[in-house]
């Protein structure tokens, strides 16, 4: 029966003198820690899709956190991987742009600039093609419309020498 006391009392006097927040902040460290450890793993064994979900969960789990820069980074490399079927340009240029406005001097912002240069670029290339292929097709329709005329000119051109 002592001893149950004791015990009691033990943690009663941890929890005063550590906090309650501390305990909290300690375990909330360790859950970002084994997140981070396995949305890594997924991302390494090519589980692009997955891996996503993961970062994209502790990003808003862990908004601010220590590890922020490093998640940021991540879903900017997974956003703009050509293996990711939820491929999306537009959001790893979102998630750089967050990455730069909260760590402006993190080494990520280094080594995720010329990623998002070369994606900037990509978007770019595809409106060119997408504005060259429409420009394609009104170029058939008028190149058929030319050889309907040229056809019916044909025609007459027949008629008028019976």
């Amino acid at each position: 029966m002592k001893n149950g006391y004791l015990k009691a009392l033990i943690i009663i006097v941890s929890f005063s003198v550590f906090g309650c927040s501390n305990i909290t902040t300690l375990l909330q460290e360790r859950e970002l820690k084994v997140d981070m450890e396995y949305a890594e793993k997924l991302l390494l064994d090519g589980r692009y899709e997955p891996a996503l979900s993961e970062f994209e969960r502790i990003e808003k789990r862990h908004t601010g956190s220590p590890l922020s820069d490093k998640i940021l980074f991540n879903l900017v490399l997974l956003y703009t991987h050509p293996g990711n079927t939820r491929r999306d340009l537009n959001k790893g240029i979102g998630a750089f742009d967050r990455l730069l406005k909260m760590h402006p001097k993190s080494n990520y912002v280094e080594y995720a600039r010329p990623l998002i240069s070369y994606t900037k670029e990509a978007i770019e290339l595809k409106q060119e093609l997408e504005k060259l292929k429409g420009e394609s097709e009104r170029l058939r329709y008028e190149i058929e419309k030319f050889k309907d005329i040229q056809i019916q000119l044909e025609k007459r051109e027949k008629e008028m020498k019976k």
